[in-house]
């Protein structure tokens, strides 16, 4: 591949990747809230005499959830509140966990319930946000193709389940199936891997975090390991989406994967205009 066709590819990567970070109207951009749910009752409306006040929403109640034993019920709801597009039935409420998640409505405004271990929040987004609408593009180092790096996959003999933290303070395990090793200007490097369906996935930090990038991580993805190598392309790291909203939930990228060195390349800190 010459450097001409790699830049296009990844330039084309990325341009698909804005598009579809857009393409859905429930995105990280027109995002305006994430809200814990207590056990028993609580009041969604517009203000603060609510449980929960969610901007853009009436003032009065607009809703009543119950969360009991690890369910959440709707047990109350304006004439005006949809479900799915239907008028509202008086019904369990189903997560993201689920098969189909919910969507509660009133005007722009959606609402799922979503469950991150064992604690349930709403999240709230505003379709007309203007956010989403004055979105004009994510920020980048220069395409470098020394950061495409060929590194040597060692696999675990056994999977090793490590504790991973969330941004909100969730603990959960992940399974790690091998470690790339590589080097960088001199100093060895290695990263953990995941499995995301059929590639691996790496999430990590760098250097870069205090200045350049987003301070939570970042993450490339890249296809299984062939004769024991793997194709490392950093021009390809992307930010979590919390880099781009605070009512985001992302994993934080596990000890091992701090890298010791700067790795300008790939996206760079969100800023909007």
């Amino acid at each position: 591949m010459t450097e001409n066709s790699y830049t296009e590819q990844i330039l084309k990567q990325r341009a698909d990747r804005e598009k579809r970070l857009l393409a859905n109207p429930h995105n990280w951009f027109s995002l305006i809230g994430l809200f814990p749910l207590m056990d028993g009752t609580n009041s969604i409306g517009g203000t603060g005499d609510n449980s929960i006040a969610i901007p853009g929403l009436p003032q009065e109640q607009f809703a009543s959830l119950i969360l009991e034993k690890g369910s959440v019920f709707l047990r109350g709801a304006v004439d005006s509140v949809m479900v799915n597009n239907k008028p509202a039935e008086l019904r369990r409420l189903q997560t993201d966990h689920d098969a189909e998640t919910d969507v509660l409505s009133i005007g722009s405004i959606h609402i799922i319930v979503i469950r991150r271990g064992e604690r349930f929040f709403l999240r709230a987004w505003d379709v007309q946000s203007p956010a989403a609408r004055n979105f004009s593009g994510l920020n980048y180092f220069p395409i470098n193709p020394e950061y495409r790096i060929h590194a040597k996959f060692v696999s675990f003999p056994e999977p090793k389940i490590i504790p991973v933290e969330d941004v909100i303070g969730t603990n959960y395990e992940v399974k790690y199936i091998g470690k790339a090793i590589f080097t960088i200007e001199g100093i060895p490097c290695s990263l953990i891997a995941e499995l995301d369906e059929e590639d691996l996935l790496f999430s990590f930090t760098d250097q870069t975090k205090s200045d350049d990038t987003y301070p939570g991580g970042r993450l490339f993805t890249t296809c299984l390991p062939e004769n024991d190598m793997v194709i490392l392309d950093f021009n390809l790291a992307r930010n979590w989406p919390c880099a781009y909203t605070p009512h985001a939930t992302c994993p934080l990228p596990p000890f091992e994967n701090h890298l010791p060195v700067r790795i300008e390349a790939g996206e760079k800190r969100y800023f909007t205009s």
